[in-house]
This record gives C-alpha cells, sequence and structure tokens, in this order.
C-alpha cells in the first residue's frame, strides 16, 4: 500500500536553493481513469516532465517532484457577496472535494506502485517519490500536466543589512489576556478570544516570560529606539500614529498571520496579541499556530532565524512607550512556520497556505475556516516566474484573506519582479529607507502580462523591530516592507467592518491613497509606475479613502457651563468601536463608524461621564454635543517615601487620567481629584524603586501616603542615586591596544568583593565596562542578567565608545581599610554612534567594602545621557544583575548611582603564627562563601546578614581556627588571624656513606621544633629498600628535639654500585612543610682499612671496620721497609676525621704501603697523621706518592698540626694495574702514617 505523509503534518523537510515548479492548471478526471492507464508514453514524459526531473531519474534512478494536474475547483456563483467565515468554508468545502475527486486516479496508481506522496487541495497537485518507469507512467497519465522538480524558495529578509538594537529592559510578563491598549477602542473581535482545541486533540499549554534583549543600535538618527510616547520613525512614516488618535482604531478584531520562519512567542512586544493566549495566561496553540516541519519544540512557536518575529512586530507589535515598533498593535495575530534558516520547502508553503484557509488542531485535524485569519504577511519570495503559487492565491482572494508579499531582492534593473513579486494579482510591496530612497536591492517591474509592479511602497530599510531573546533589531530587506502593508490593511478593516474581505477594493483604497513618486525608468507613469508603483504607504490617507458607502461619521463638541473641554475622550461602541479625543476648541470627530447603533461615552478626569446613544447612516453625519457636569471634588494628599527616606520629584498620577503631580523634596504631594476610588500610579524619577499602584477612595479630603520598594535582584543588590557628589578621577592612564572595541587588565591593591565573590584583577572596557569576570569587547549592550559575556561587571555606560588624544581611561586607589576604594575613570570619551564632537565623562568606584557606584558628568547631547547605553550591574554568570536602565535617557550631569547589597562583608588579614608574616593560600569560609588569601595574606568576601556566622580559617600545613562573628546588613567585620604552624629543621642537609656490600650502617638525623606541635613523616621518596629511617612518623611538640636513626643496608647490593636516594620530611611547618635530605651510598668493589701501628682491629663510632697493621705479602697487604711503630696515652689535640683511637698508633719508617689484587679504577685514598714522639718542626718531612704520582709534597706534622695533634689527607688516583702502590719518601727524618683506607669509588672521577 502507499507510503503516504499526513497532510498536515508533515516530517522535517529538506531546504534547497530555488523554487521552479510549473504551471498548476487542473481538470477533472474522467471516471475510467481509476483503472490503471495505458502504457507509459515516451512523447508524454519528455513534453510533460521538467528537464531537471528527467536529469534527477536518470542520474539515480529515483527522484522526488511535484505532479500537476489540469483543472481548478469551480466556486458557486455569489461567494463573494458571503460573509468572510463563509466565503472561507465554501472555499475549503469545494476545493479539498475537487482535488479528491481529480486525483483520486493518480493515488490509485501511486498507491499501486507503493509509492510515497502527499496530496494538496488548495493547489491540484501532488509531490511524488517515485523511479523513472513510475514517473513515466504519471506522464502519461491525461489529467497530468506537468512533471516539476523539489526546490526551495527564500526567506524575505536576508539580512543584507540588519543589526541588533538595544532595548530598555522589558516589564515582567502579565502571562494574561489583555483588552486592547486603547480603551474601548476598535470593534468587537471576530476572532478575540484563543479558539479552544476538542478534548481529543492534544493540543499543548505552555507559560513562561521572555527574555532579555541582546542587541545594539547600529543606526543612528530616528532608526534607533523611539522617544518615550512616540512610534518608530517607520510608523510616524506611513503615519499610522494619525490613525489611532484621529479614527480611534489599533487594529482590534483583526487576526494578521505570517508565513514564514516562526514568530518568538515570548516576545514582550508580541506575546499579548497572540491569539492563542487566553485569559489565565496560558497558551491554546490550536488553530493559531502550525509547524508543519515540527521543528519547534513542544508545538509552541519559536523562530530561529526571526525574520517572521520581525515581521510580525511590524505589523502588531507594542510593548508600550518607545518600543511601538508595530502598525495595529490591537490586531492578533497567528503564524505558520514553512521555514527554517533562510529557506523554505514548497510543501510547507503549500501545507501553511491551506492551513490560512482551515486553521487545524494541533494534531492537524478539526479544519476551521471561520478562524482563519484576515490577513496574511508573507515572509518568502522566488525568484522565477513560474506560476505554482496562484491557486493558493486565489484561494485566499476567494476565502477573503488580504495577502501582502515581498517586493523580490532582483533589483536595480528593470523587469526583474519575477515569481510571486512578478503576479498581476499579488499585492506587493517595495522597500525605502529614512531618507526617503528606494532600497538598491529592490526589483522593477514589469510584471506578469506587462502589470505594473510593485503595487506600492513602505519602510523597509533599518526598521527597529522584535529580535532575538526579547529584544529589538534593526532589520532591513523587503519583508519588513509587506509588514506595514499587511498592518495597514489589519488598521482600514478595524476601521470599516464592511471593508472586510473585499480583498480588491481594499487595494484601490490602498493604491489611491498613496503619496505618488514620479520615476519612470522602468515604465509606467508618475503616479503610477514600475519602479515605485502607486507610491508611497499612507495609512491615515487611506483610512480617509474608505469608501463613504460603507461608513458613516460622528462628531460634535464637548463642553461644560458652556466653555469647551479639551483632552475629553468619546468612545463609540456599536457594530464598531473607536475612540477619540476633543481638542482644544472641544470638538471631536468620529470620521468612520460602521453603520448602526452607537453608545456614545464621554469621560474627563473632574466631571461625570456623559453617555448617550445615536445611529449612524451609510455615507451620513452625526452631530452628537456633550454638555459634562463638574464632579465633587477633594483634597488627596500624602508623603512618597522609599524605605522611610522622601522620594523627592517622583510622579503622583491618577491611573486612566492626565491628572498627576511631582512630590517636593521631603515627598509630600497634593491632588484635586472627583470623589469615587481612584488608583494612584506612583513612580519614582529613577531607576531604584519600583512602581507602586494603590487604590485609595474619596469622598472628601483624603490623606494617602505610598510607601515604594527598592527594586532589589536575587544576590540582594539594590541601588540609590544622588546628585552633587565631587565626581572621582582616576590618575594613572591604563594602556589599550586599540582606539575602540579594546580592553586592559590591572591587579587590584586588595580584594574587591563583588555577587558574592572576590576578585584580586579588573579589567576596564572601551565600551564603559569595569569586568571582574569574564569579560570581552563587546559594546552592544542588552537587558540584565544575560548569560553572555561580558559577566560579572559594573556596567557604568555600556556603549559604543572611543578614546582619543583627548580622552582615555584612568584608574587610581584610595580610602582606609576597611573602606578602600578603587576608581576608574572614563574621561571625555567620545561615543561613536553620535556626533563626532559629542563626549562624555563617567567613572566607577569600587570597594573592598562590598559597594559600587557609577559617576556622570559632561552629560550634554543626544546620547551622553545614556540613551544608547546600558546601565545596571551583574553577577558573574550573567544570571543575576540589577538592571538600570538600556536606551533610556536617564542620566543627568552630577548624578551618581550607588550600589549596595543586604549581604555584609568579612574581611581581614592572615598571618603565620611564628613570625607574624601573610599566609598565601588561606581559605576563609563562612555562611556558605568565602575566599582564599593572595600573597598579602588579605581576605575579603560577602556573607549574609544580619546573622551570626562561624569563621573558619585553614591553610595548608597551618591548623585550622574559627571564630564566630555577628554581622549587620551592608557593614563590614575585620576579623585577622594567626594560624599556628610548626617550625622544624634538620641538623643533616645531606647522607653519604661508603658501606661495603653486606653490611650495614647507622646515622643520626636530629629534628627541631620551634613551632607550634605538628606531626612529622620522613620516608625515602622513591620506597628504597636500602635505606630506612626509625621512628618514620610521630609528633614533635613545640619546642621538642627527636633523633632518628637512619639505616643503611647493602646486602644484596653489587660491589661497586652507588645508590642515591632522597629522603623527604614532612610536617605542619607552614614556611617549609617539606625537608629534602639527599642520601648516596657507595657499596665499593675494594675496600682496605689499615690501624698503622695497631696490633689489633678497631671498628670505628660509624661501625667501619680497620685491620691491624702488617707487613706486606704477595696477594694481600701491608708495609714494606724497615719500619717501627710508635704509640702513646697522651692526649691528642686537633679535628679527626676518623676515630681518635686510631692516631694512637703509627708507623714509622716504612717506604710503602702495597695493595695486590684490587680491581682497576678510581681509589680514595685516606691517610691519618699524628707526630706521637717529640719531633720539632723540620726534623720529619717527607712526600707521600701514589701509583707513580706524587699527591702530598714535603709533609711535615710537627708544623702543619703540632705535636700529638692530628692531620688528615685524602686523595683519588685511578689503578690500572691490578695493584695499588702507596709510596711514602723521606725528605728529612723517617715517614710516619697513622692510618690507611684505599677505597673503591665508582662515584668519583680520577
Amino acid at each position: 500500500m502507499a507510503r503516504r505523509t499526513k497532510p498536515g503534518r508533515g516530517t522535517k523537510a529538506v531546504l534547497t536553493a530555488v523554487v521552479t515548479a510549473g504551471s498548476l492548471v487542473m481538470g477533472l478526471a474522467p471516471a475510467h481513469a481509476a483503472q490503471p492507464g495505458p502504457s507509459p508514453s515516451a512523447a508524454a514524459y519528455r513534453a510533460k516532465a521538467d528537464s531537471g526531473v528527467r536529469a534527477d531519474l536518470d542520474r539515480t534512478g529515483r527522484a522526488t517532484f511535484w505532479v500537476t494536474l489540469d483543472d481548478e475547483a469551480a466556486l458557486p456563483s455569489g461567494v463573494a457577496s458571503r460573509t468572510k467565515a463563509e466565503r472561507g468554508r465554501t472555499v475549503f468545502t469545494a476545493k479539498r472535494a475537487h482535488a479528491r475527486k481529480a486525483q483520486a486516479p493518480l493515488k490509485a496508481l501511486l498507491d499501486g506502485a507503493g509509492a510515497t506522496y502527499e496530496s494538496f487541495w488548495i493547489t491540484n497537485t501532488l509531490k511524488v517519490t517515485a523511479d523513472r518507469d513510475l514517473a513515466r507512467r504519471i506522464a502519461a497519465r491525461p489529467e497530468v500536466t506537468a512533471l516539476n522538480p523539489d526546490e526551495a524558495v527564500s526567506v524575505a529578509d536576508t539580512g543584507k543589512a540588519t543589526s541588533p538594537v538595544k532595548t530598555a529592559t522589558p516589564p515582567k510578563a502579565s502571562k494574561v489576556r489583555k483588552a486592547p491598549r486603547t480603551p474601548e477602542a476598535g470593534t468587537a473581535p471576530e476572532n478575540r478570544e484563543a479558539p479552544k482545541a476538542p478534548e481529543a486533540s492534544g493540543a499543548g499549554k505552555a507559560s513562561g516570560a521572555g527574555k532579555a534583549s541582546k542587541s545594539r543600535d547600529a543606526a543612528a538618527g530616528k532608526a534607533a529606539a523611539a522617544p518615550a510616547d512616540e512610534a518608530v520613525w517607520n510608523i510616524e512614516r506611513i503615519n499610522a500614529p494619525r490613525v489611532w488618535s484621529e479614527f480611534g482604531v489599533r487594529g482590534e478584531g483583526i487576526v494578521v498571520a505570517d508565513i514564514g520562519t516562526g514568530v518568538g512567542l515570548e516576545h514582550p512586544a508580541l506575546r499579548d496579541r497572540y491569539r492563542g493566549l487566553t485569559a489565565d495566561g496560558s497558551y491554546e496553540h490550536a488553530y493559531s499556530w502550525y509547524d508543519p516541519m515540527n521543528y519547534c519544540p513542544g508545538n509552541a512557536p519559536c523562530d530561529t532565524s526571526f525574520v517572521g518575529t520581525s515581521a510580525v512586530g511590524v505589523m502588531v507589535g507594542d510593548n508600550g512607550p518607545g518600543h511601538r515598533i508595530g502598525v495595529a498593535p490591537d490586531a492578533d495575530w497567528i503564524a505558520a512556520k514553512a521555514c527554517q534558516g533562510m529557506g523554505c520547502a514548497v510543501d510547507s508553503i503549500l501545507r501553511a497556505g491551506q492551513w490560512m484557509i482551515a486553521p487545524t488542531d494541533a494534531r492537524g485535524a478539526d479544519p476551521r475556516p471561520d478562524l482563519a485569519p484576515h490577513v496574511v504577511n508573507n515572509s518568502w519570495w522566488v525568484s522565477n516566474t513560474n506560476a505554482w503559487f496562484k491557486p493558493v492565491l486565489q484561494a485566499w482572494r476567494d476565502a477573503g484573506i488580504f495577502a501582502s508579499f515581498p517586493n523580490d531582492g532582483g533589483g536595480p534593473r528593470c523587469e526583474s519582479a519575477t515569481g510571486v513579486s512578478g503576479y498581476a494579482d499579488a499585492y506587493v510591496t517595495t522597500t525605502f529607507g529614512a531618507d526617503g530612497a528606494l532600497h538598491a536591492g529592490s526589483a522593477r517591474g514589469s510584471g506578469e502580462n506587462g502589470a505594473v509592479k510593485p503595487n506600492i511602497a513602505a519602510p523597509g530599510v533599518d526598521i527597529r523591530s522584535a529580535g532575538r531573546d526579547g529584544g529589538y533589531a534593526l532589520v532591513t530587506g523587503p519583508g519588513m516592507a509587506a509588514s506595514h502593508t499587511a498592518g495597514t490593511v489589519a488598521l482600514l478593516w478595524s476601521l470599516a467592518p464592511g471593508l472586510r474581505g473585499k480583498v480588491a477594493e481594499t487595494e484601490r483604497v490602498l493604491d489611491g491613497s498613496a503619496i505618488d513618486v514620479d520615476d519612470t525608468s522602468c515604465g509606467g507613469t508618475p503616479a503610477d509606475n514600475n519602479v515605485w508603483g502607486e507610491g508611497k504607504l499612507d495609512a491615515r490617507a487611506a483610512a480617509a479613502a474608505i469608501p463613504a458607502a460603507l461608513h458613516g461619521s460622528a462628531g460634535g463638541t464637548v463642553t461644560s457651563d458652556g466653555g469647551p473641554l479639551a483632552d475629553a475622550a468619546v468612545a463609540f461602541s456599536g457594530p464598531t468601536k473607536a475612540r477619540v479625543r476633543s481638542d482644544a476648541s472641544g470638538a471631536y470627530r468620529a470620521p468612520v463608524l460602521a453603520p448602526g447603533d452607537y453608545t456614545v461615552t464621554t469621560t474627563l478626569f473632574g466631571y461625570l461621564t456623559g453617555t448617550a446613544r445615536i445611529t449612524v447612516g451609510a455615507g451620513g453625519h452625526v452631530t452628537h454635543d456633550v454638555a459634562l457636569d463638574g464632579a465633587p471634588m477633594a483634597r488627596l494628599t500624602g508623603r512618597v517615601t522609599t524605605a522611610s527616606e522622601p522620594e523627592g520629584n517622583a510622579l503622583v498620577a491618577v491611573a486612566g487620567t492626565s491628572a498627576s503631580v511631582r512630590t517636593a523634596r521631603d515627598g509630600s504631594w497634593a491632588l484635586r481629584v472627583p470623589h469615587g476610588t481612584h488608583g494612584l500610579t506612583v513612580t519614582a524619577d529613577h531607576r531604584c524603586a519600583e512602581t507602586s499602584t494603590v487604590q485609595v477612595g474619596v469622598t472628601g479630603d483624603t490623606v494617602r501616603d505610598v510607601g515604594l520598594t527598592r527594586r532589589t535582584d536575587v544576590f540582594g543588590t539594590t541601588c540609590t542615586v544622588e546628585s552633587g557628589r565631587a565626581f572621582p578621577t582616576g590618575e594613572t592612564k591604563l594602556p589599550f591596544p586599540m582606539p575602540s572595541f579594546s580592553m586592559s587588565t590591572f591587579d587590584l591593591p586588595f580584594p574587591v568583593p563583588f555577587y558574592g565573590r572576590t576578585y584580586r584583577k579588573a579589567t576596564a572596557s572601551l565600551a564603559g565596562v569595569l569586568g571582574f569576570g569574564r569579560m570581552s569587547t563587546r559594546a552592544r549592550s542588552v537587558p540584565l542578567p544575560d548569560v553572555s559575556v561580558p559577566d560579572g561587571a559594573v556596567y557604568a555606560f555600556w556603549d559604543d565608545l572611543a578614546a582619543d588624544a583627548d580622552s582615555g581611561v584612568y584608574w587610581s586607589a584610595g580610602g582606609t581599610a576597611p573602606h578602600r576604594t578603587v576608581t576608574v575613570e572614563w574621561r571625555n570619551m567620545r561615543l561613536i554612534m553620535s556626533n563626532p564632537r559629542e563626549r562624555v565623562s563617567f567613572s566607577v568606584v569600587v570597594s573592598e567594602d562590598g559597594t559600587a557606584s557609577s559617576h556622570y558628568k559632561d552629560v550634554t547631547g543626544a546620547k551622553a545621557n545614556g540613551s544608547s547605553a546600558g546601565i545596571g550591574v551583574e553577577n558573574a554568570t550573567g544570571t543575576d544583575a540589577l538592571h538600570y536602565s538600556n536606551d533610556e535617557g536617564l542620566l543627568r550631569d552630577g548624578m551618581s548611582i550607588h550600589y549596595r547589597t543586604d549581604s555584609a562583608v568579612v574581611a581581614g588579614k592572615v598571618t603565620d603564627g611564628n613570625d607574624g608574616e601573610p599566609v598565601a593560600g588561606a581559605t576563609v569560609t563562612a555562611g556558605g562563601r568565602g575566599d582564599t588569601t593572595g600573597p598579602d595574606g588579605r581576605y575579603a568576601f560577602q556573607v549574609p546578614a544580619p546573622q551570626a556566622h562561624q569563621v573558619t580559617v585553614s591553610a595548608p600545613d597551618h591548623t585550622s581556627t574559627e571564630r564566630r562573628l555577628t554581622v549587620e546588613p551592608g557593614g563590614t567585620t575585620v576579623a585577622d588571624f594567626a594560624l599556628g604552624t610548626g617550625r622544624v629543621t634538620a641538623d643533616t642537609a645531606s647522607l653519604h656513606l661508603v658501606v661495603p656490600p653486606g653490611e650495614r650502617r647507622v646515622r643520626t638525623v636530629e629534628l627541631a621544633n620551634s613551632g607550634s606541635v605538628t606531626p612529622y613523616k620522613i620516608a625515602e621518596r622513591g620506597d628504597q629498600r636500602w635505606v630506612s629511617v626509625d621512628p618514620p612518623s610521630g609528633e614533635l611538640a613545640a619546642g621538642a628535639r627527636k633523633s632518628l636513626g637512619v639505616r643503611f643496608d647493602t646486602t644484596g647490593v653489587a660491589p661497586g654500585t652507588t645508590l642515591t636516594g632522597t629522603l623527604r620530611l614532612s610536617t605542619w611547618s607552614g614556611r617549609k612543610p617539606v625537608i629534602d635530605i639527599p642520601v648516596t651510598l657507595v657499596v665499593p668493589a675494594y675496600r682496605a682499612a689499615v690501624d698503622a701501628g695497631a696490633t689489633g682491629a678497631l671498628t670505628d663510632a660509624h661501625g667501619d671496620t680497620w685491620t691491624p697493621d702488617r707487613a706486606y705479602t704477595a696477594g694481600s697487604h701491608g708495609y714494606l721497609g724497615t719500619s717501627t711503630r710508635q704509640t702513646t696515652t697522651r692526649t691528642l689535640t686537633g679535628s679527626p676525621l676518623h676515630d681518635p683511637a686510631l692516631y694512637r698508633t703509627a708507623r714509622q719508617g716504612m717506604y710503602e704501603y702495597r695493595f695486590d689484587t684490587v680491581p682497576n679504577g678510581i681509589y680514595r685514598v685516606e691517610l691519618g697523621f699524628a707526630e706521637l714522639a717529640d719531633q720539632r718542626p723540620s726534623q720529619r718531612v717527607f712526600d707521600v706518592m701514589a701509583e707513580g704520582e706524587l699527591f702530598v709534597t714535603d709533609l711535615d706534622p710537627a708544623r702543619e698540626a703540632g705535636v700529638r695533634a692530628t692531620h688528615d689527607r685524602a686523595f683519588t688516583v685511578r689503578v690500572t694495574d691490578g695493584q695499588l702502590n702507596l709510596r711514602f719518601v723521606a725528605n728529612s727524618g723517617r715517614t710516619l702514617v697513622n692510618s690507611v683506607r684505599v677505597t673503591e669509588r665508582s662515584d668519583l672521577t680520577g
């Protein structure tokens, strides 16, 4: 059986490059076509199949292509006179029934072949995947007219001149369905509440607030954020605000739709007008959102490219003063996501086109033509001349849906209006900028069959609209221009219900009211040409041009006691709704009202409401004068405070009226108000306090004090604003590698706590940011918090700034602990995006007490007041911040913003208990936070307050300590700590032993501790078995000493080996916790030690054995020559290298000591001397030679050391003949030696 994709919810499409679909002319199939047709005709295949399709099939054997059938559904007569809902239902029913019947034979063929296909009803076509044989059989069918390739459609806005634009912090989302922004303005909505899906639909619901913007202003002048109560330049240019004020409508009752990349649902300028937003603040996406590719998670609107978001922003966007970006801000929106990235699939466009005729639930089921939008904006284009979309466009027109299309971007050549941009029946908008000039890329006509194209022109260059992450962006492209036209139609249809669904008549209204532009360079007339079409869009002129037969009007004068009343609100409620105001003469006029009965309500603060009934006739005018009576008045007074401090210059406004007053310096205020219940909105003249709204009932003179709450972030940061403080300056100029987009990092002279972390370095950027955490040169300010870099910073004036010869960034330090400060001053900085001569100076002061402040001077000019800058403080992760302002121009000369937290600071110094010097690397913790001391031993960090904290201090190799401290919010508690630690030394720097094979020796190392009690541990680092220590670990009390035995064992060690190692002593001694003692053990291949003149062996204090003296015999060792022994028991002096007993005997008169059968190599010869007889100097002088080389010359023991005084000589000699000959040569008297030791030393060199 056939493998079909569901018509309403397809899988993610693969996007390719350009659409080239063939003609979609359709016809009914004959009844017998249900049976397989005749054999495929090669001629039909060649005639009907596009060359691209044939090439794909020849290359791969299988391809996806579009099959077009030969006719379209015929609609019953009189459709155009029906209501919009009836027209939609008729079109949907007729086209779907026709497609089912006409496509049945082809579907039977495809099912029989097991092909994958998808059929459409809005155009008589199918998308088929088949092999070449099946393609030929398809082409052979008589009802098939064409096989065209599956190619791609482009998104209308290609980002050719797009840049983010900085935005003020959006207010928190209320997430509830709001009434129209102008009370009682507009028409009773046809589709006002979010449509409800059947129980079984499984429609998803969600809620949440939008994220703050990441954007920046890339153009100067009017393309930037609008002044507080104005619309952006492009909305002003088409005179939409005049329709709001003069005609009293803002798009009420109209639903606009966008087909494109989707919409960012949570954008603060869009979310309240989403039709799927319900009264309780949740979402019902059924019938309001369609994602045929299933790209968006949770079946909720999303936009990865933000082209659709910008388009919807131009149609309906409004987030209050400074963010009035939409033409019809009280219209609702729905959307279909047919595009991903910057490309769209044809099948997704067609699915979206069908959905616009009859929106469906979340499953793509239960179509509802009654919920179709009034206007469809198309954020896509095609750059070819095929007519594949014509049946869709005609179906929309038949259903009473106005479709707005962007002009192709193929300009500036003539005859470049291709694809839908060239369709005669498509209403196409071209693009111009704030300077009034046509955008260079705009296509020129003519269009299909010589039709004048484009139809009209609208703003589309540097359009400030909704952007990423709840922010705003400057966007350029034809899609922006088309959105202005769609929004204007929403205004017209909101104003004149009789015009709704009448597409051709609406087009005539737009054309006839457009402002002509004379440019016949591509043909046409001065009033209607192929460059500008009918001219520039004018919404106010269009509203005035609505045919009189469709409406009437009303007007009159509002007075009281015979005098005119200005600014009275006159609201009309009936077939349509409108709200206008009286002028200075009391006159008002509602120029367009649908015929019928109206309730007219007139209100003005201080007057009783007037209500009347009137009837408006088609083409007629009703004069309705209103006389209002004054209301009983009373005096309403009070005092405004913030945290019990008077709030001067705060604005106290009576909600819904123009009555307001500013508070005095002491916070006091007074108003006269009518009796009744009033809402008072109190707003500080800075951003450090929350706006408060209170209700107050007035029946006589009333006192109502209002306390404002300080704005705070999660960490507890608050701010205050001051004026008149001395401007803090820096002294040392910071270096920057470039004059803009550059940073400079410097060391802080003391630790600075900030948002719960402590910093010892800071980085200043030329973009007006002082950062402690992750930094960047980015000058694109965004509302805070924001997770992208920079983070952990004070944003003093985050903007595009540059330094030159007359400016720079300077820093200095000052103050007294624990309130020392660092100042960074940006002096005379140039604002890049402003007048080159405009400058600003500001500085940041941060303190070790956790406070920070920003200060401003020379605040003059358009940008120096922060109208394009971001201001605030943010934590290190970009997840918490106190955002002061963004692009709001709130700075004044001499103003300063002071930030503090409800935390306390614990600060101090950690020192060594032995020497009193700083301890670096100590960890100090309390309240779940902490700091690590720097080289100066200082720490500082913030802790929650008010409360008591156990402060714990620890450092490697030091004794931890604790102290309980009580801290107060905003206070600094100083706590210094001296940590106990050992101070251990060893009396031995190294050990070097010579131990013959198979023997053991012990040496002593003594430890001394002049510090605090400490454990110790000592062992050979490499775990060598030939050396050990006893005891290997223990404890050293303060002032204690301990001797350790170091044991050496040469058992199993090969003779001639030298072993090395290191004894590592570890203690809790902060200054020197580790002492390494190098150890060398030489295991000689030969050693002979002779106690000369002795008759018995001697073992010395080191455990070495000395053999008794003996005469030489071959094969052994001994002395040669006639000699005698000497001995003494008298006291010896000197500093003998060996056991003193060795020097009490001697041999004199010998001429040689000979050692046979010794291994060749290097030998250490050690000789001990002591003159035991009463010899005077010069009576005994001799030389010592070894292996024929003279080593000791003219040795005179009595002269060298004295009588009975020890003297030692040692040297190395190389043996090459297996015999070591040690010669003694007398120069005067007899030779003498007390001890002789020769040792093979492989560790030495001769």
